[in-house]
């Protein structure tokens, strides 16, 4: 008998305000532990929360952007608990009107896969529990406390791993590109719980469903649905029965285990939360930020590759992180061809980033240095080598391109006694590469032109060296002939 999976994600998003979501106090990502915590954070009698206005302005981006219904109203709710990562012993959340409501996201790579959203809620981070590697202690870190969160559930639509990891990358893209999250999942900035059951092929209604929590990559939230998937359907052909529960992925074993029954929302005990009042959406806030939304990757991805002719595969890296993309645009508005923007950026200028150990969004490059080091090697003044040389002084310490390139005698080598005595001192260091040459090894001509490039720093004209080259080689070996 065949069984299919139907699987419901709960993404959890923190926001990148300055200020936490009911209090003043610093949303900085590792800070000293318990030293960003107030009362209100700390859920201490007679703190009251304060909601922070960012926060229902990004709410409102990533509503607008996934098409969700806006009611003209929105209101928080306790949602009580008994866990040490709250302090207060109730979370602050939206149950019974949530910011945004009926949306829909369209899948990356299934775009004919359309992902139903259930709600977009605002609500408080949790405490951050970490065990001790001494004493097997549980440590509470309290700085996560209050730091806003958008959690976005989708309906239980998903059919598989794949789907799941789609959607998940889709709504993070869409995070970055809004503005409103640095999607780190390693930081815990986007986590997801997933709801998964089985049930026969053809059947429509769900199976008994089971959370999966801490998972804290994408390998790992691919590697638990298949785990849970198949742990289930061995039960039911077994003849045995499913249990809701709430499980905890383990990535060392590659198993789950049960932590306790599922919760259902009577356990919880919902109530309006009495300190903060009503949150209204008037239609001109709506409609401001509405006016205000970015272009998303998904339309830079088309309007790169219909457009401005990038391939397809280069669009997608493109549109990798907003940095990349806005540099990318940059240097087309400086009047770069996008075919040589893309090659530059996603060649010299990642691979830069890499050695020096940062993202693009870390990297100040004012686009016109680029452009300007660029337009140097279209018209033959410095070699691409050089250029690159260049791009890192410029990114590594803001250097000035033209006056590294005056003061560092960059420009282009055209002397051809120069460039000879380049190629001579390459053969003399280079005699096994000279014997694989004329042994009719071809790759050896391309290490020795490279050496040469390498011997000059960068200088020597590429099209004039290749001709003495061939000369020399053609000289040397009419003279073995003889």
């Amino acid at each position: 008998m065949d069984y299919e999976t139907v699987i419901g994600l709960e993404i959890h998003v923190e926001l990148q305000t300055e200020e936490k979501i009911f209090c003043s106090c610093p949303t900085t990502f590792g800070a000293l532990e318990n030293s960003q915590i107030c009362p209100v954070c700390r859920g201490l009698p007679g703190a009251r929360p304060v909601l922070n206005p960012q926060v229902v302005n990004f709410a409102l981006r990533l509503c607008l952007a996934t098409g969700c219904r806006i009611d003209p109203m929105s209101r928080f709710d306790r949602k009580f608990y008994d866990y040490p990562d709250l302090p207060k012993g109730y979370q602050i959340t939206q149950w019974f009107q949530p910011i945004g409501r009926e949306g829909s996201v369209r899948l990356t790579h299934q775009p004919s896969r359309v992902i139903r959203i259930r709600e977009i809620h605002m609500e408080e981070d949790t405490a951050r529990l970490t065990e001790d590697p001494e004493s097997g202690g549980i440590q509470i870190d309290y700085n996560r406390c209050g730091v806003p969160l958008l959690e976005i559930v989708t309906q239980p639509e998903l059919s598989s791993a794949e789907e799941a990891i789609d959607l998940i990358t889709t709504l993070r893209e869409m995070v970055l590109f809004l503005g409103i999250s640095d999607g780190r999942m390693e930081q815990g900035s986007l986590r997801v719980d997933v709801n998964i059951s089985v049930r026969r092929k053809g059947d429509q209604t769900l199976g008994v469903r089971t959370e999966m929590k801490n998972l804290s990559s994408l390998k790992a939230i691919s590697r638990a649905i298949r785990h849970e998937s198949q742990r289930q359907i061995k039960r039911l052909q077994a003849g045995k029965i499913i249990r809701p529960a709430t499980r905890r992925w383990d990535e060392k074993r590659q198993e789950s285990r049960a932590l306790r029954s599922k919760e259902m929302a009577a356990d919880y005990r919902y109530d309006p939360e009495p300190d903060l009042p009503p949150v209204h959406l008037e239609a001109a806030r709506i409609e401001a930020i509405r006016a205000r939304l970015p272009e998303m990757a998904s339309v830079k991805r088309k309007r790169y590759v219909g457009q401005l002719g990038i391939r397809p595969e280069d669009a997608s890296l493109l549109t990798s992180s907003p940095a990349l993309s806005a540099q990318f645009e940059a240097l087309t508005d400086q009047g770069t061809a996008p075919a040589d923007a893309a090659g530059w950026l996603l060649g010299e200028f990642l691979q830069i980033c890499r050695r020096q150990g940062c993202t693009p969004a870390k990297i100040t490059l004012p686009p016109g240095n680029l452009a300007w080091i660029i337009r140097q090697v279209e018209n033959g003044r410095i070699t691409r080598m050089s250029g690159r040389r260049t791009l890192e002084a410029v990114m590594a310490d803001n250097v000035d391109p033209q006056d590294y390139i005056e003061i560092h005698q960059l420009a282009i080598q055209t002397d051809q006694d120069q460039i000879q005595r380049w190629i001579d001192e390459v053969l003399r260091q280079y005699p096994g590469a000279l014997r694989d040459y004329f042994r009719g090894r071809t790759k050896a001509r391309v290490f020795i032109m490279g050496q040469v490039m390498r011997l000059s720093g960068g200088r020597a004209d590429p099209a004039l060296s290749a001709r003495l080259l061939e000369q020399t080689l053609a000289s040397l070996s009419d003279s073995q002939r003889q």
